[in-house]
């Protein structure tokens, strides 16, 4: 069996520590509930985490069973009254503790802290009737924050599927939303697991709010009528979902440009429209009810047209955006007449990780940066190379305020292919103080942690 330990990133120490079995009850932590979604959460002075970052398309046979998972597996870690991690007088980090074997650190990865509840997704693990194995699916589970408890909510059945986790404090019940085979379905999560609701049905792409919370609306998009087809037409249509009163209302028909959803953020719907000349502007719209009116083009015409070039397209505010588009990231500025001036904020092949406040979070091939829109002045995160992209979330303290984003990145010493979870402390940049506190809180294998190759024992 091979040997797991903590890294601590800056010391690079070999620290071995008692793993906790999946059916032995850990306490239960008390405390505020932050930062809820992505790959970790912190309850109280606790940190839960997925410890590593797992390609769902590697795994096979039964690589995410409680026997298999082992540093795949969901962690915690306790921190004192600042937020920091401790070491005993060994340097070793103290507190971490195996929550539960199960995979969670995935692409479409979803963790929250609900009641005494944690809700996350793994890549499912059902097989079809010809036991060809069907990880390209995602299954939601829950199980109490002591590590007791697993069961299964949802399994999607024809995709990845969409989570969205919302909370309802008029009629105090928290519910998720999952977009998954061409419906919207609705499970109240709370003492009682409800039976999925359909919602909407015959839906081609859907758009949650970008925060975890109270959910005003959702907005969807449906495919033309056959009729309209077969007369020629080759747009859709854009629809509404209002959660309040559990009615869909039709927004507009677009018969040749297609309508391609983004995001909505703030109250407002992003969107990228066909023209018909193979060019797809970016719109926003607030006014949902008189659709057009207040438009806002965010690419223009010139060196960025709007095309397949452009990628995460993000939101900072109502005035400003951020995308990538030939390997570097432009921010958008909403001009006179509601189109857009853009100037080259990243000039660097770079990936747009985040968004919050007023820094874009972003990695290179050299590491972690961010950079405030308003001075344009990039600070360093983490140096370190092999960062997995589109696994970073914020953690913040209890007057909202980010504190650590958490990352996926392999150690230099590594010998697999394996990204375990790091830190970096938001402080060290925003002070510009050249000693970056990060560290890696994952369970890692010996192997990696040590560069001597595969090290099998007892």
């Amino acid at each position: 069996m091979k040997k797991i330990f903590t890294y601590l990133a800056c010391l690079l120490l070999c620290v071995s520590f008692l793993l906790t079995g999946c059916g032995t009850k850990l306490n239960v932590p008390t405390g505020d509930i932050l930062s809820n979604g992505g790959s970790v959460v912190t309850v109280g002075d606790y940190v839960y985490f997925a410890n590593t970052y797992v390609d769902y398309s590697s795994l096979s046979g039964n690589d995410n069973t409680e026997k298999t998972a082992e540093h795949n597996s969901i962690y915690r870690v306790k921190t004192n009254e600042y937020g920091f991690t401790t070491t005993d007088e060994d340097g070793k980090i103290e507190n971490v503790e195996k929550v539960y074997s199960k995979i969670s650190g995935f692409d479409n990865e979803n963790m929250y802290v609900l009641d005494k509840h944690l809700y996350f997704t793994s890549p499912n693990t059902h097989k079809e009737d010809n036991g060809t194995d069907r990880f390209d699916l995602t299954t939601l589970y829950r199980i109490c924050l002591d590590g007791t408890g697993l069961k299964e909510i949802y399994t999607t059945t024809e995709s990845r599927g969409e989570f969205f986790f919302a909370t309802d404090d008029e009629n105090n019940e928290n519910y998720v939303l999952i977009f998954d085979n061409s419906k919207v379905i609705k499970i109240t999560i709370g003492k009682s697991i409800s039976k999925p609701t359909e919602l909407v049905s015959d839906v081609t792409d859907v758009v949650f709010p970008t925060q975890f919370g109270e959910i005003d609306a959702f907005y969807y998009t449906k495919a033309l009528s056959e009729e309209d087809q077969d007369a020629g037409l080759t747009g859709n249509s854009l629809y509404r979902y209002d959660i309040t009163s559990n009615e869909s209302s039709f927004l507009v028909q677009d018969n040749y440009n297609a309508i391609t959803l983004v995001c909505y953020s703030d109250g407002m719907l992003y969107y990228k429209q066909d023209t018909g000349d193979s060019i797809a502007y970016y719109y926003s719209i607030s006014n949902f009810n008189s659709f057009g009116s207040d438009c806002v083009q965010w690419t223009v015409d010139g060196e960025i047209d709007g095309t397949d070039n452009i990628a995460n397209f993000t939101p900072i505010n109502a005035k400003n955006v951020v995308y990538e588009a030939y390997s570097k990231i432009f921010l958008a500025t909403k001009g006179e007449e509601n189109k857009a001036n853009y100037i080259i904020l990243v000039g660097e092949d770079a990936n747009i990780e985040l968004v919050y406040g007023d820094y874009v979070y972003y990695t290179t091939a050299n590491g972690l940066y961010r950079i405030s829109y308003r001075d344009k002045i990039p600070q360093t995160l983490a140096e370190m190379s092999n960062i997995q992209q589109g696994a970073c979330d914020l953690v913040y303290n209890e007057v909202g305020n980010p504190e650590y984003i958490y990352f996926y990145a392999q150690l230099s010493t590594n010998t697999t292919d394996t990204y375990y979870c790091h830190r970096a402390n938001i402080h060290t940049a925003t002070l510009n103080n050249p000693q970056l506190r990060v560290e890696c809180i994952a369970s890692v294998l010996e192997s990696d942690l040590t560069g001597t190759g595969n090290s099998d024992s007892e």
